[in-house]
């Protein structure tokens, strides 16, 4: 006979329930008082013994270590990751130099006064190791916090039984994401041209970086020449880090509204306890390895598809401002490249086929945080900025960036010459020839 429940009082259906989630069987065939004490052990022990978890998953600074070496060993395993020659740095300091002689006539930031930097694949995930950190653990407090509130569905939060399982939750919700992490972080550095490609700045720097052998990759069926693709991207960084290093808000702002997008996240608990049933796995055997192919099983309903309020106006901000960033950017370089480089067309065209295609650094946000992100609004951008500079000059243009109320808005960017004008709600009462060619390029062909 069962020895007295040392729990109190509970409603067995809901603890049932809760159990088989668990995997931990009904609990009127269990010995609460012995299912008590194990759990004491388990948590004497660190909260995961029993799933043969080591320290360093248990502690979060060695955890995210680990999760960092691993990414850069399949990173190295995807493809070359050589050290660059002391002749290749060289060249990228050329072409990083020439870029800057380019961009200072067409743009009022000035240079950031740091050396361009070609990095390897492992480097470029040194470099962003903080700024990835500070996106993802509010991802793993969240999952955890997800799992915790599974287990203690049934007995309440105060309950000793999920005051116990608690460690254990945080420590599988970590190692759950981090597998998940440790992949599209690899994939993201075997396909990442520079620095800042994604549009956020995680380097905590204004460092000009590009990854060489990702460069090679990329142009290796391209009809195009490398070095000229190369001088095209550093145009690109070069131009994007000005922005980022001379306009003091926005980068924490960006981190700011991933963050807080994060933090908002809802995860889809059922779909992960659903497979810690016993009938999914072997709960007497359960080792770490369990605990991953959990995490492959729900990777494509990890997140709940329901958004918050709150989430779907970060999301809107994000893509405006993101949008005004990449279309500046385009409109910076075409103006620096006209009359110097002939190619450019041909080579921005590939560029904003890349940005519109399925890459990795395209989706990591999407498979990391459950954020698409979309490039839809990056050609409007780009005509207001142009128009910008039509009716207020180039100086003007850049000092639209002094604060984040003076931004263009979505409903900017659909009417930019009124925006440029300065106009309030009402139409200008005449177009010149750029204002006309530029109202042709946005309305398309068919208008």
């Amino acid at each position: 006979m069962s020895s007295p429940n040392p729990f109190g009082p509970f409603d067995f259906e809901q603890l049932r329930k809760m159990l088989e989630a668990m995997g931990l069987g009904n609990p009127e065939e269990l010995d609460l008082e012995q299912l008590m004490a194990q759990v004491q052990r388990l948590q004497q022990a660190g909260g995961g013994a029993m799933f043969g978890v080591t320290n360093a998953d248990r502690d979060p600074d060695a955890a995210w270590r680990t999760t960092l070496t691993a990414a850069k060993q399949l990173a190295a395993e995807s493809g070359a990751d050589p050290e660059l020659r002391p002749e290749e740095r060289n060249a990228v300091g050329d072409a990083e130099r020439l870029a800057q002689s380019w961009l200072t006539p067409r743009t009022s930031f000035p240079e950031t006064g740091r050396p361009a930097k070609a990095v390897t694949r492992a480097a470029w995930l040194d470099a962003t190791s903080d700024g990835w950190r500070s996106l993802i653990d509010p991802i793993i407090d969240g999952l955890a916090e997800a799992l915790k509130r599974g287990t203690a569905e049934g007995v309440g939060q105060s309950d000793p039984m999920a005051q116990m399982l608690e460690p254990m939750m945080r420590t599988s919700a970590s190692i759950i994401y981090r597998d998940r992490l440790k992949r599209e972080l690899a994939r993201v550095a075997g396909d990442i041209l520079t620095g800042t490609e994604m549009g956020f700045n995680l380097l905590g720097n204004a460092d000009v970086m590009i990854i060489p052998a990702n460069v090679a990759q990329f142009t290796r069926d391209l009809d195009a020449n490398e070095r000229d693709v190369t001088l095209y991207l550093l145009l690109r960084e070069a131009a994007r880090q000005r922005l980022f290093h001379h306009v003091g808000w926005l980068s924490p702002q960006l981190r700011a509204l991933l963050g807080h997008y994060s933090r908002e996240i809802t995860i889809d608990f059922d779909a992960i306890a659903s497979q810690f049933r016993p009938e999914n796995m072997d709960m007497e055997n359960l080792s770490i390895e369990d605990i991953v192919a959990v995490g492959e099983k729900v990777r494509g309903s990890f997140f709940d598809p329901a958004r918050t309020p709150a989430q779907v106006e970060i999301l809107d901000r994000l893509e405006v401002l993101l949008a005004l960033v990449e279309g500046w950017v385009d409109h910076i370089v075409a103006q620096a490249t006209e009359g110097w480089m002939p190619n450019a067309p041909q080579i921005e065209e590939i560029i904003h086929r890349r940005r519109a295609s399925a890459t990795p650094v395209v989706s990591v946000f999407s498979e990391l945080l459950g954020l698409d992100l979309t490039p839809r609004m990056v050609r409007d951008a780009r005509n207001l900025w142009a128009a910008v500079e039509h009716h207020r000059g180039a100086e003007e243009r850049d000092a639209v960036w002094r604060h984040p109320d003076l931004l263009p808005t979505a409903a900017d960017m659909s009417d930019p010459l009124r925006f440029a004008a300065g106009t309030s709600g009402e139409a200008s009462e005449s177009e010149d020839e750029m204002d006309a060619e530029l109202r042709r390029l946005l309305e398309g062909p068919d208008n």
